[in-house]
């Protein structure tokens, strides 16, 4: 009875760390999606009035004497990180 039960306690332990560290990939993997580029608005670096002219999540800001739009900063990775 005790081994059964052993054995049980340990498969359901190895199940839920699998399912979390699988999980937890998928979630990372969903944020650093590629949106694609409306050939409406204007590319990251070519000149603009405001920011509803620019892709989505990009801005217009200064760059000099002129308005530009900018992408939004890429985000840092880990140290140790493998890609």
């Amino acid at each position: 009875m005790t081994g059964k039960l052993m054995k049980i306690i340990l498969m359901v332990g190895i199940t839920f760390c699998v399912g979390n560290a699988y999980a937890g990939a998928t979630a990372k993997m969903a944020s650093e999606v590629y949106e694609p580029i409306d050939p409406k608005k204007k590319k990251p670096g070519e000149e603009c009035k405001t920011s509803d002219e620019c892709q989505r999540h990009h801005s217009c800001s200064k760059e000099g004497d002129k308005n530009v739009c900018t992408a939004p900063p890429r985000s840092k990775i880990p140290p140790g990180a493998v890609t």
